[in-house]
């Protein structure tokens, strides 16, 4: 019988410890001779922690201790914190964070179990994903051998075969999970990746402490595992794809949002991605950028009121100039002159109506008519060639 069918028992539960940083309860496990650390966060939706947990325990070949970090909404009306911290009475690897507040990012809860760790070593496993067997085992073998691989993310597949994510690649600036949609079978192979999901992965403890900042991104509406990636690079860290891990993702199912405010937010912390890492001029210069869920309300009304009458008054302008020119015309015509040869020049305000020659009509002139001296200075051909050989004489 396993953890699903088995039933919830009552008892003694571990004495808490408080962690003040983070306003957590903690329920430490009762064993320390695991290989790795796996890290597991509930937000409520017992069933899929319930499967994910099952299937850790069902499926996980080396030694583990298990962390749950739970922020469960009231709806929740704590079943979470009743099954977890009964299933500590028969699994004593495992370690149950109560946070008295929600999680504010992704990186407020990988901290805090950071700070539970016993191993070098901690796979992120959400509770939207459940393991397929021996998925540790590649991954922990490379982080083994080299010493410079900071994470390692796994294959994801969907619920129904298909590969949702064999790492993620950039399409100019825009994050692309590799071989989407793919025969589940395919990307078996181990390699580089600019970035990996880290719904699934396993971490080196050294790569993440200190390196995971807070507070930087909106929570849980993406980007913020990319920067993560990003931060480890920075630092040196290798960032490896192995497609000998895998499991079934059930893709934002536990805190997913199609809300105008998650759509917000997600913008956002793209525009945010984009500067930290100095590819906005690589994002400006690839594509336009809705921008308008970045600027505050107040910027985007005093902007469109300055743009709206500039637009308004070149409308204006327009019709003025297309209005000017057919009364200029008229008002050649009453002159009784050419306007392809003169000019009209207005100043309203002074009151003055000037007219002038055209200068290319000028030199239009100069070229059809040619200039002649006056009459009575013309010299004949005659007479200049007479002078000219009186000089030469001379």
């Amino acid at each position: 019988m396993n953890q699903m069918e088995a039933p919830v028992k009552a008892g003694a539960s571990p004495h808490p410890i408080h962690d003040e940083r983070y306003n957590a309860d903690i329920y430490p496990a009762t064993i320390d001779n695991a290989v790795v650390d796996i890290m597991v966060p509930a937000h409520g939706k017992l069933n899929l922690t319930m499967q994910c947990i099952n299937s850790i325990y069902s499926f996980t070949v080396t030694k583990f201790h298990l962390i749950v970090c739970d922020d469960s909404p009231r709806d929740d009306y704590g079943l979470t914190e009743q099954w977890i911290r009964s299933l500590q009475q028969d699994r004593p690897n495992l370690t149950y964070c109560k946070s008295l507040i929600p999680f504010k990012d992704g990186n407020t809860f990988f901290n805090l179990a950071l700070r539970q760790c016993r191993t070098p070593y901690m796979a992120t496993v959400m509770n939207s994903v459940t393991v397929e067997p021996q998925w540790e085992l590649a991954a922990l073998k490379i982080m083994n051998q080299d010493p410079k691989v900071g994470s390692i993310g796994f294959k994801c597949l969907f619920p129904w075969g298909l590969i949702e994510s064999a790492g993620i690649a950039f399409n100019g600036h825009v994050p692309t999970d590799t071989a989407r949609d793919f025969a589940g079978y395919r990307c078996n192979e181990i390699r580089e990746a600019v970035a990996v999901q880290w719904a699934f992965a396993l971490h080196r403890v050294a790569a993440l402490e200190g390196n995971l900042e807070e507070g930087v991104f909106n929570g849980h509406v993406g980007w913020d595992d990319i920067d993560n990636n990003f931060c480890l690079k920075a630092k040196g860290w290798k960032i490896l794809y192995c497609g000998q891990g895998v499991g079934i993702h059930y893709p934002r199912a536990t805190r997913g949002s199609n809300s105008i405010d998650a759509h917000v937010m997600n913008q956002q912390n793209a525009q945010t991605f984009y500067k930290r890492w100095g590819m906005m001029k690589q994002v400006i210069e690839g594509a336009k950028m809705d921008v308008s869920t970045v600027l505050s309300y107040e910027t985007k009304d005093k902007l469109r009121d300055v743009v709206t009458r500039i637009q308004v008054l070149n409308q204006l302008l327009k019709e003025a100039q297309s209005d000017a020119g057919h009364m200029v015309g008229s008002a050649m015509k009453e002159i009784g002159v050419n306007p392809e040869q003169y000019q009209l020049e207005i100043d309203a305000l002074r009151n003055s109506w000037m007219l002038r020659p055209k200068a290319d009509a000028i030199l239009a002139n100069q070229q059809v008519v040619p200039l002649k001296p006056a009459g009575d200075t013309q010299a004949s051909a005659d007479v200049i060639e007479a002078v000219a050989e009186e000089a030469k004489a001379a």
